[in-house]
């Protein structure tokens, strides 16, 4: 396991606390590791196994079919499958833990008739519950997994120092002639080599106008002189990881055209990580990274209308958007936000995490600026902000690309603390 026997016990006990006044003694919780999913065409292969997230975090075991069950009179028992000698031959012993309870014994209990009311959390193979109760003790379960302990953030601070091993490999490799694909994989390798399990998401390597495409995947296209190329790209240990993003250049210093949209979009990443203080609305983090992005491309002549005008009709999302960021630390997207059933637009981006922000959250702070051609070139677009941006003007920028910066942010009693700032912006 990664961390020690006290932890689990630690965070067992917080959510069962989190879960008291919504339980009577007939009711059983059930939280599902989940099942090996077979690879269509495969015959007997199946994708890596990931265990649902909160199973994990509950247990720190990554078994599938596992379940960690709990009831106000039992407390918490965890109950696995165990690993047959086919198994072990065919798969290997890694995970072979000795559990007291096999699934066989839950079935019995299950059918005992002690338990009234069973209520399935996690990986679910027949299909998600969405009754009231089942939905607000995931959400308290995820509220309690919010907050990062202590473990957790040393865990997280040595996963961005393999990310930092793949940057720094990165920016040794960047010369005219060399593809997005080889970027790629002089990250990677040094990020494996470093200590890393996996990438947490696809690494987006994109140069030139590639760098405006948000999940852009790396390809054959060679880099030139003159291009930005942008790195999106993590590090990820049994599913904990880190979600940076840097910017390069080809050659050896940025543009004056490059230093300034930069300059712009580190102001706004600046601007917002001082923002990030328990009780501040991560609502108006964005809206505060928005207007700084606003208040730039006005002194370049982009916009029609006032700052205010942009902001309040949306055009500001044909430059930026996408929302300030998301929770991050176990997976990439962690906890999300459960909560926010109808995600709200603010100046045009839709932000699926909505919520004041508490002490021991992790949560990436990553502003951009794009001029994407297909954005600029649509013309459904250019009706519906016709009063707002300068068309004429923003024609010269679509052979740009775009600019991101992104840390992993810790929020703290005062100042945020970056957790990824080993990385160089």
């Amino acid at each position: 396991m990664l961390f020690t026997d006290e932890v689990y016990k630690n965070r067992q006990a917080k959510v069962a606390t989190a879960w008291k006044d919504l339980l009577g003694s007939a009711d059983l919780i059930l939280v599902h590791s989940g099942e090996s999913v077979q690879k269509p065409g495969g015959l007997d292969q199946t994708y890596d196994f990931l265990p649902h997230p909160s199973y994990f975090w509950l247990s720190g075991h990554r078994r599938a079919e596992g379940v960690m069950a709990y009831s106000l009179t039992e407390g918490w028992i965890e109950y696995q499958r165990p690993l047959s000698p086919v198994d072990i031959v065919w798969e290997g012993a890694e995970g072979n833990f000795v559990c007291e309870h096999s699934l066989e014994d839950l079935k019995k209990k299950i059918s005992g008739g002690t338990y009234k009311r069973i209520l399935h959390l996690g990986q679910i193979t027949t299909g998600t519950a969405t009754d009231e109760i089942t939905r607000e003790l995931a959400i308290r379960l995820d509220q309690v997994r919010r907050r990062k302990g202590p473990e957790e953030v040393r865990l997280i601070r040595q996963i961005a120092e393999m990310a930092n091993a793949g940057y720094t490999a990165l920016k040794k490799a960047i010369r005219p002639g060399v593809s997005e694909r080889e970027l790629q994989l002089h990250y990677e390798n040094a990020v494996l080599m470093a200590g890393a399990d996996k990438m947490p998401y696809g690494s987006i390597v994109g140069s030139g106008e590639n760098a405006a495409i948000l999940h852009a995947v790396p390809t054959a296209k060679k880099v030139t002189s003159g291009e930005l190329i942008l790195v999106d790209a993590g590090a990820d240990v049994e599913d904990y990881c880190v979600d940076i993003t840097r910017m390069f250049t080809v050659d050896e210093k940025f543009t004056s055209q490059q230093q300034e949209v930069y300059d712009l979009v580190h102001q706004a990443h600046k601007e917002a990580v001082k923002m990030c203080r328990p009780g501040t609305e991560w609502r108006d983090v964005h809206m505060k990274s928005a207007r700084v992005i606003a208040e730039g491309l006005k002194q370049w002549g982009l916009w029609k209308s006032s700052v205010d005008a942009v902001l309040e009709s949306g055009a500001i999302s044909v430059f930026y958007p996408h929302g300030v960021g998301h929770l991050v630390g176990l997976k990439v997207r962690d906890t999300g936000n459960p909560e926010n059933t109808n995600p709200k637009r603010y100046y045009g981006s839709r932000l699926r995490v909505d919520l004041a922000l508490e002490k021991d959250y992790l949560i990436t702070v990553e502003p951009g600026c794009y001029f994407a051609r297909a954005f600029i070139e649509d013309q459904a677009i250019r009706e519906n902000y016709k009063d707002h941006i300068n068309w004429s003007e923003a024609e010269k920028w679509k052979t740009f690309g775009g600019v991101r910066i992104e840390d992993d942010i810790l929020i703290t009693d005062g100042d945020a603390e970056s957790l990824t700032d080993c990385v160089p912006k």
